[in-house]
C-alpha cells in the first residue's frame, strides 16, 4: 500500500459511506464487546448495554449520554463532539459531526481570556443531535428506551472518586459564579467528598423530557426556553431560533496509509487530517530504526518537529468546511509530506531563530495556532460482539465549559476555538470553528485493528501520534502505548512539555538541540486520557486499555 496515492484515499472513503467489498474481518464471537471510556459507571453501563443485545451504536450513544451527567465537567448535552462508526456487514464507514456552532448573532469583539467562561462563549449545542442521528441510523434501540434505561441507571446516583474531587477543587471558583451549577456540583458551598453519591435531578428531569417528546424537544420548547432566558440574563448570543435550526451532519471520514497500516479519522473542522498530515511526515523516515521516542532522543526530537508542522498547517487551512475549501487530499498526501519533511532540521531545532514554525504553501491565509491548557474532552471507544466499532470524542471546551448550567448540564464555550487573525477559522454566524478533536480507526492487513481515541485540548493531534506510531512502529500493545511517557511540542512554542518517565541524559540531549524542557509530573490529564481497543487480527480477541492519567476503565473482554 505503501504506493498508493494518498489523496485518492480521500475518496476511497467517501465510498465507503455507501459500501464497499469486505475486507475487515470480524473479532471473535466469544467476546461481548468491549467499552472503554473515562468514568467507571458509565463505561459498564455501555457494557450493559451491550450484553442486552444492543450494538456499538447503541452502547457508545448510552456511554456518552451517562459521561455527560458522571463527568459532566468534559462533555455532556450542553457541548458537542464526533462519533466515528464502523459497520461491520456493510463495511460502511461514517464521521457524524456535532460540535457546537455560532447562531445567527455573533460578538462583535471577544476575548477568550476575559469572555472565556461567559454566556458570550457559548456556542448551539450538538451533543443530542449528534447522539440521536446516530442511533436512528445505526442503532438498534429506539431512543425514547435508550433513554429510560439511561434514566434508571443514574436514578442510583454515583461515587465522587479522587478525579472529580480534584477538578471541583481546582474549579471551585467557576462553581461558584452560577447559582444553578453550584446547587448541583457543590454540597451547600463545600466540595463533595471523595466516596459521596451525587444524584443529578435536573439532569435527569431533562432527560425525561427527552424521553417522552424526542431529541427534538431539547432544541424546541422547555428546554430551549431555558437556554434562551440564561442567555439573555447572561449576556449571550444564543436564541431559541439557533437551536431549532441546529442539525448534525454526516460526513465521509479522512484516511491515509502509514506503513501499511490505513489510519481513518475526523473530517474537518475536526482535526483528523492533522493527524494523517504528521504521520505522513514521519513516514519519511524508519522510526523503527531509529528507535522508540521515549529511549533515543533523534526520534523525540524529529516527531516533536513534525508534530510542530502539522499544527502550523492546521492552524493555516483547517476550518468550516462549509464556508472555506478546505485542501485535505494535499494535506494528506505523500508529496507534500515530503516537502513538509524537508523543513525539519533532524540535527537541531527547524525555528532556532524563531519561536514559531511557518506553515506550507498551499493558499494566502494565515490562522492562529491553538494550545488551549484548559480544554478538556472525553472518549469513548466500543466493539460490539458482531464486529461493529464506534470512537467518540466529545467535549463542553473548557473544564465546566462556559460554566453556566442549563437543565442540568453545561453550556460549552467553544466560542474560545475560533482564531482571531483571520482565514478559515474566523467566526462567522452559523459557523463550527476547528477543533482538536481526532477519533480514529487503525486497519492492518484490512482487518479492524484498533479504535483509538482521546481528550486533551490543543494536545489531541501531538498524543495520538505518540500512541499510532507506539502501536504501529514498535508493536507495543495498548497497555504499552497508553502507559508510555508521553510529550507535547506546538508551533508557537520552542518549549518541549513532558512527562517525568523520560530519563535524564535524553532530555539533555534535547535541550542541546535547542529545546526548552518543562517537565510536568507523571501521568499528568494534561496529556490527554487515551481510550484504546486492539483488536488481533487472528483470533479476534479484545486488548482494552484505559489511561491510568484519567478515572476511566475497560468494560468487557
Amino acid at each position: 500500500m505503501r504506493n498508493i496515492n494518498k489523496s485518492l484515499l480521500i475518496i476511497i472513503v467517501a465510498a465507503l459511506l455507501v459500501g464497499c467489498a469486505n475486507w475487515i474481518s470480524q473479532p471473535g464471537q466469544e467476546s461481548g464487546g468491549m467499552v472503554v471510556a473515562a468514568h467507571p459507571f458509565a463505561a459498564e453501563f455501555g457494557y450493559e448495554i451491550l450484553l442486552s443485545g444492543g450494538n456499538a451504536i447503541d452502547a457508545a450513544v448510552a456511554t456518552a449520554i451517562a459521561l455527560g451527567v458522571v463527568e459532566p465537567h468534559a462533555s455532556g448535552f450542553g457541548g458537542g463532539g464526533g462519533m466515528l462508526i464502523y459497520l461491520y456487514d456493510s463495511q460502511k464507514l461514517s464521521y457524524i459531526n456535532y460540535y457546537p456552532r455560532t447562531g445567527m448573532t455573533i460578538p462583535e469583539t471577544f476575548d477568550s481570556k476575559l469572555d472565556g467562561q461567559s454566556a458570550k462563549a457559548v456556542l448551539v449545542p450538538g451533543t443530542v443531535s449528534g447522539l440521536s442521528m446516530a442511533l436512528e441510523k445505526y442503532g438498534t434501540m429506539s431512543w425514547k428506551e435508550l433513554l429510560e434505561r439511561t434514566i434508571e441507571k443514574l436514578r442510583q446516583g454515583f461515587v465522587i472518586d479522587d478525579h472529580f474531587n480534584k477538578v471541583i477543587l481546582d474549579s471551585y471558583e467557576i462553581l461558584t459564579d452560577y447559582p444553578e451549577t453550584e446547587a448541583i456540583f457543590l454540597n451547600e458551598m463545600l466540595p463533595y467528598e471523595v466516596g459521596d453519591t451525587l444524584v443529578n435531578e435536573p439532569a435527569l428531569h431533562t432527560l425525561q423530557i427527552l424521553a417522552d417528546n424526542g431529541p427534538r424537544a431539547f432544541y424546541t420548547g422547555e428546554i430551549a426556553d431555558s437556554v434562551e432566558a440564561v442567555m439573555v440574563r447572561q449576556g449571550g448570543f444564543i436564541r431559541k431560533a439557533d437551536l431549532e435550526s441546529y442539525r448534525a451532519i454526516e460526513m465521509a471520514p479522512v484516511a491515509s496509509d502509514y506503513r501499511n497500516h490505513r489510519i481513518v479519522s475526523s473530517a474537518p473542522p475536526q482535526s483528523g487530517v492533522t493527524l494523517l498530515e504528521i504521520l505522513n511526515i514521519l513516514e519519511q523516515k524508519d522510526l523503527s530504526e531509529m528507535g522508540i521516542y521515549y529511549e533515543h532522543d533523534s526520534t523525540l526530537h524529529f516527531m516533536a518537529e513534525a508534530i510542530k508542522v502539522g499544527y502550523a498547517d492546521r492552524g493555516k487551512y483547517l476550518g468550516d468546511p462549509a464556508f472555506s475549501e478546505i485542501p485535505v487530499s494535499t494535506l494528506s498526501s505523500d508529496d507534500y509530506a515530503r516537502t513538509r519533511f524537508e523543513a525539519i532540521n533532524m540535527g537541531a531545532l527547524s525555528n532556532s531563530d524563531s519561536t514559531a514554525t511557518s506553515p506550507g504553501s498551499i493558499d494566502t491565509f494565515m490562522g492562529e495556532p491553538h494550545d488551549d491548557p484548559n480544554g478538556s474532552t472525553t472518549h469513548i471507544s466500543v466493539i460490539d460482539k458482531e464486529g461493529n466499532a464506534v470512537s467518540l470524542t466529545q467535549t463542553v471546551s473548557y473544564y465546566w465549559g462556559s460554566g453556566i448550567s442549563v437543565g442540568g448540564f453545561l453550556l460549552n464555550n467553544a466560542m474560545t476555538s475560533f482564531s482571531k487573525n483571520g482565514g478559515p477559522n474566523s467566526i462567522a454566524p452559523g459557523k463550527q470553528p476547528r477543533s482538536t478533536i481526532s477519533p480514529s480507526f487503525i486497519f492492518k492487513d484490512e482487518q479492524l485493528y484498533a479504535v483509538v481515541g482521546t481528550p486533551g485540548g490543543g494536545r489531541i493531534p501531538g498524543t495520538m501520534t505518540e500512541v499510532v506510531t507506539s502501536l504501529v512502529d514498535f508493536g507495543a500493545n495498548a497497555e504499552q502505548a497508553n502507559n508510555a511517557p508521553r510529550f507535547h511540542s506546538t508551533d508557537n512554542s520552542q518549549k518541549l512539555r513532558v512527562e517525568s518517565g523520560f530519563d535524564q541524559a535524553l532530555l539533555d540531549q534535547l535541550e542541546s538541540k535547542g529545546h526548552i524542557i518543562e517537565t510536568m509530573g507523571d501521568m499528568n490529564s494534561y496529556f490527554g486520557g487515551v481510550h484504546l481497543i486492539v483488536i488481533d487480527p487472528e483470533t479476534g480477541e479484545l486488548q482494552g486499555a484505559a489511561d491510568p492519567r484519567r478515572s476511566g476503565v475497560v468494560a468487557g473482554k
